[in-house]
């Protein structure tokens, strides 16, 4: 069985090699695409959980500081006793080149949980504390609300909404270059259990702020979902042609075969065989080939280590069921095909 497998598919090498990259290329879209939803699920919960792990006390009708606009009363912060936060959408200036930004202000010595892969917290006024994919060093200036801002540390894993980095700045800056200068607070961290009841004022847990942040996404999510199911049915339909092809072109072959005395169940596993070698083929090409494209594509991409094994699984379960079309025609064969009889 495996010897005539191995012949089959050396005869038709070229084919072969053809579809195994073909497939290939649609697993690698596959891994990318695996890779974007996690990111997405898992961005807002890492954002959060650098900022604080606290309770985040918000406006009363919201469930997050970070897809509203509503804003709380100084006499509600005071009333909470937490640490304000104010959150917005900022443009950043970097060498006159803009682009979207969620600038965070927070007062003094609420930066103990930020991830900083270098540098230090903002000390002094307009300095700024910003994520890796800004691309900025340490020491560089860039401008944000008519000032200049000069990075003073780097995190990672601080972004939102498909990739915006975070700038952590002081609050007081903040509130300058966003608000005039306004005592604007959009949330207020507060000990998990402990924060008082304040008229208007909802207390929510840093779970909820993520969920609530991963929203705007859930449509891009679904799309991308839709995307992957499409692409199994492309290499759902590569493998099955190939094979079923490669079935109809051997149909005399398998009745020769059948009339000494070979078995159809011997002949069907010939071609499942082929299928499963053509889908694990393709998929360890496609592991090298997302190695490859994931450092360079244009958003973050975080392929979970259960999808190098997920994807061979379903692989295996799709190229069978491809070929399952193929190995229904072997087992219909007429031995009588062999020697010039009807087909």
């Amino acid at each position: 069985m495996w010897a005539l497998t191995m012949l089959d598919m050396r005869y038709r090498a070229i084919r072969f090699v053809v579809v195994t990259v073909a497939t290939a290329l649609v697993f690698t879209l596959l891994f990318l695409m695996t890779g974007l939803i996690e990111q997405f699920n898992r961005e807002p919960f890492l954002m959060v959980e650098q900022v604080s792990t606290q309770d985040w006390a918000v406006p009363e009708g919201t469930s997050g500081p970070f897809t509203s606009s509503q804003v709380m009363r100084p006499d509600q912060v005071v009333a909470l006793g937490g640490i304000p936060v104010l959150v917005a959408r900022g443009t950043l200036e970097i060498e006159d080149v803009a682009s979207e930004g969620i600038v965070v202000g927070l007062t003094p010595g609420s930066y103990e949980t930020l991830p900083l892969e270098t540098g230090r917290t903002p000390e002094a006024e307009l300095e700024a504390v910003v994520d890796i994919t800004t691309d900025l060093e340490i020491g560089e200036r860039f401008g944000l609300g008519g000032s200049d801002f000069t990075v003073v540390g780097l995190t990672t894993d601080t972004t939102l909404l498909a990739g915006q980095p975070a700038i952590f700045v002081r609050l007081g800056d903040a509130r300058a270059v966003m608000f005039g200068g306004a005592e604007v607070t959009m949330a207020a961290l507060v000990e998990p259990g402990s924060a008082p009841d304040v008229e208007g004022i909802t207390v929510v847990s840093a779970d909820d702020v993520a969920e609530d942040a991963l929203g705007p996404l859930e449509s891009a999510v679904s799309s991308i979902d839709l995307i992957r199911i499409l692409l199994w049915v492309v290499a759902a339909i590569i493998i099955g042609a190939v094979v079923y092809l490669s079935a109809l072109e051997r149909q005399r072959d398998f009745a020769v075969l059948l009339a000494v005395g070979g078995r159809s169940r011997q002949l069907s596993t010939s071609l499942a065989i082929q299928a499963v070698l053509v889908a694990l083929l393709a998929v360890g090409l496609a592991a090298i080939l997302q190695s490859l494209a994931v450092p360079v594509f244009p958003l973050k991409v975080r392929v979970p280590a259960a999808a190098l094994w997920q994807l061979p699984t379903v692989a295996v379960v799709v190229s069978l069921l491809a070929a399952s079309a193929a190995m229904r025609r072997v087992r219909r064969t007429d031995p009588a095909t062999a020697f010039g009889g009807p087909t």
